[in-house]
């Protein structure tokens, strides 16, 4: 496999209401800091985010958001760990793919 391919990795082969959700490999840039995980691809989602554990385990720099950011998940649900408080300033490499 070539580094700029990305291989889509059934997750459980969960279906809900028709939708199959994936998880590809990524990698988080954060402050030359770096991380490998696996992000669920929701091809509705306007915006990226990273779970409280990751930025825990690896006592990642956050900054308070101006505005609360209410999350509606991939099944259409409210998330239920509420709403969005803080950011952190990441890179997101997916293959050779680099975004902000």
């Amino acid at each position: 496999m070539q580094k700029s391919e990305v291989v889509l990795e059934s997750c459980n082969n969960i279906v809900h209401n028709k939708t199959i959700f994936y998880k590809i490999p990524v990698t988080l840039w954060v402050y030359e800091k770096k991380i490998q995980t696996k992000a669920l691809v929701d091809l509705g989602a306007t915006t990226n985010f990273v779970g409280r554990v990751i930025m825990e385990n690896n006592n990642l720099v956050t900054y308070k958001l101006a505005n609360l950011y209410c999350v509606i998940n991939a099944n259409s649900t409210p998330n239920k760990t509420g709403q969005i408080t803080e950011y952190i300033q990441a890179y997101i490499e997916i293959g050779s793919y680099k975004i902000t």
